[in-house]
C-alpha cells in the first residue's frame, strides 16, 4: 500500500498549467488574484445545517405557517356570535388560514353540552372530533354541522396542532327558539 505522501506527489505531477490565452486562463488568473474565500459567517459555524436548502426551506415554511396560524388565532380573540334556531342544523365553516402549506395539522373540534354534531339526519354521540389533515396555503374552510338542543349561548372550541405549536380558538354560537 502506498503512503498518502506518495499519492499526493503523484497527483501534483498530473497538474497541467492552462494555456496563457482564452477564457480558462483569464478565469484562473482572476481566481488566483481574488485569493481564498472569506470564512463563513459565525452562525454557519455554530449551526452549519441551517444553510442547507433541503432543510432551510421546509423549516422556514413550517415556521411561517405556525406564525400565521398563531397571529390569526390571536388577532380575533373576541368571539363572533353565529345565531341559529334550535330546530335547524347549522353548518359552521371554520376557516384555518395559512401563508404556506402545512403537511400535517392535527385539528380538534369540541362541543359543550347543549350542542351536538349532526350527520346523516341524526345527532352524533361524540362531544369531540379529532383528525389530521394537510392545510393548503391560503384559506382552508372546514364545514362542521351542529344542532342546538336548547336555546342559549355556547362556545365551540377549535384547536390545531402543527408540530410543537398549538392554537386554540373559541367560536360563540347562539341557539334561539324556533
Amino acid at each position: 500500500m502506498k503512503s498518502r505522501g506518495d499519492l499526493r506527489d503523484r497527483l501534483q505531477q498530473l497538474k497541467v498549467d492552462p494555456p496563457e490565452g482564452g477564457f480558462e486562463a483569464a478565469l484562473r488568473r482572476k481566481l488566483l488574484a481574488a485569493g481564498p474565500p472569506s470564512p463563513p459567517p459565525f452562525w454557519r459555524r455554530i449551526w452549519p445545517q441551517i444553510s442547507q436548502p433541503r432543510l432551510l426551506w421546509p423549516t422556514f415554511g413550517a415556521a411561517m405557517g405556525v406564525a400565521v396560524f398563531l397571529i390569526l388565532g390571536h388577532a380575533g380573540r373576541a368571539p363572533v356570535a353565529a345565531e341559529f334556531p334550535a330546530t335547524k342544523v347549522a353548518v359552521v365553516r371554520v376557516n384555518l388560514s395559512s401563508n404556506v402549506a402545512v403537511q400535517s395539522a392535527q385539528i380538534r373540534v369540541s362541543l359543550p353540552d347543549g350542542l351536538v354534531f349532526w350527520a346523516d339526519g341524526q345527532a352524533l354521540p361524540q362531544r369531540t372530533f379529532e383528525w389530521t389533515q394537510p392545510l393548503a396555503a391560503g384559506d382552508n374552510a372546514i364545514p362542521i354541522a351542529v344542532r342546538g338542543q336548547r336555546p342559549g349561548r355556547y362556545k365551540m372550541t377549535v384547536s390545531a396542532r402543527m408540530g410543537d405549536e398549538q392554537v386554540e380558538h373559541e367560536v360563540l354560537l347562539e341557539v334561539v327558539d324556533g
